[in-house]
């Protein structure tokens, strides 16, 4: 769920910016905020992807509907 990906960047984002996080650990942290972004961007083309599908259905019925008026 996308909600839950960008609490998972939000608590990521807090820990990279403790003033003791080695190098090492902000690196690995900075890569798995990389991952949940690309997860999150995915995440988005899918929705878009159904939102045009449901939106084509709609227009259909509204075609049809409007054919069935005149």
């Amino acid at each position: 769920m996308l909600e839950n990906k960008l609490k998972e960047l939000e608590t990521i984002s807090d820990k990279l910016d403790e003033k003791d996080v080695s190098l090492e650990d902000g690196i690995r942290l900075f890569e798995q905020g990389v991952d949940v972004i690309r997860e999150c961007l995915t995440d988005l083309e899918q929705s878009k992807g159904r939102i045009s599908v449901i939106r084509g259905e709609l227009e259909e019925l509204l075609r049809e509907s409007e054919g069935e008026n005149d």
